[in-house]
């Protein structure tokens, strides 16, 4: 009786395990979700709400233990195959309602207005007052009430299920050090918003993209020829006292980086730009 009780719990308890993956995508912080910035943090917590101590638990222990096979973050949806005991991976998703054009327009006009979203976008950065630059348009960028996630997945238990909380904290991880990934789950992919930013702020600060006001040509006719005017070449004129009175010429931002024209260096991002957007938030810092 003895041996056939020890040769059944082994099995027993190979059945409750989870079916290994090989080269699965494993969550690496050693803080585990303690820690993570604010907008990772506030991802998981729309995610969590509702969810089963038990099952955050066991989601937790999938997302350690690799057994993510892939996920994949599309506009208003985040797909993740989460292998379980079954034979094949459970599909589990977590959705929102990604933003329309004509909101994003209205967002990254906010945005724009601001030097210090592009630049803390561009370092990886997320400011909590971009919350209020989707606010204009009615939405939200992180899941919030009247705005918030959705959560499916084939296993059959009760939702959010621990295949969705493992998709979600390695999804946290993600956000924490590639942070346009939200922008992507909310519809617009992070490299089109960083150039929309930048081209929206041109517009705003100068709406040309010439480097200098175009001056006027000057009218040379009638003066006399250089070689009689060099005795006085030095010596100021009536006109002094004119330049001393006349308006200033209007700014134009960056004028120097235009001039430059486009970086040889090529790369993901304009270097103008980008370094137009360090400029502007140095020095709105200085300013302050």
């Amino acid at each position: 009786m003895s041996n056939e009780g020890f040769s059944i719990r082994p099995s027993q308890r190979k059945l409750e395990q989870p079916r290994r993956v090989r080269h699965g995508i494993k969550f690496r912080r050693k803080l585990g979700l303690d820690g993570l910035p604010w907008h990772a943090a506030a991802f998981v917590r729309a995610v969590e709400e509702g969810i089963r101590p038990d099952a955050k638990v066991l989601g937790m222990e999938y997302a350690l233990a690799g057994q993510v096979a892939n996920y994949a973050v599309s506009p208003g949806v985040v797909e993740a195959a989460v292998q379980g005991r079954g034979l094949k991976p459970y599909q589990a998703r977590i959705t929102v309602r990604p933003l329309t054009r004509e909101e994003w327009d209205r967002v990254i006009s906010r945005m724009a207005s601001e030097a210090v979203y592009a630049a803390r976008l561009l370092t990886g950065e997320v400011p909590e007052s971009i919350e209020s630059c989707f606010a204009e348009a009615g939405r939200h960028l992180l899941p919030a009430e009247g705005d918030g996630v959705q959560t499916q997945c084939d296993c059959g238990l009760e939702q959010p299920c621990k295949h969705v909380a493992a998709a979600a904290y390695l999804l946290a991880e993600r956000i924490e050090v590639d942070p346009v990934v939200l922008f992507a789950f909310r519809g617009l992919e992070g490299e089109m918003l960083l150039e929309r930013l930048q081209e929206q702020r041109t517009l705003q600060t100068s709406g040309i993209s010439q480097a200098h006001a175009t001056a006027a040509e000057e009218d040379t006719a009638g003066l006399p020829p250089l070689e009689q005017c060099a005795a006085d070449f030095w010596r100021p004129g009536s006109a002094l006292d004119e330049a001393e009175a006349a308006p200033m010429p209007d700014h134009v931002p960056h004028a120097l980086l235009r001039r430059m024209g486009p970086s040889p260096m090529g790369g993901k991002f304009p270097m103008v730009g980008l370094l137009a957007s360090i400029y502007d938030s140095v020095r709105t810092r200085n300013a302050e």
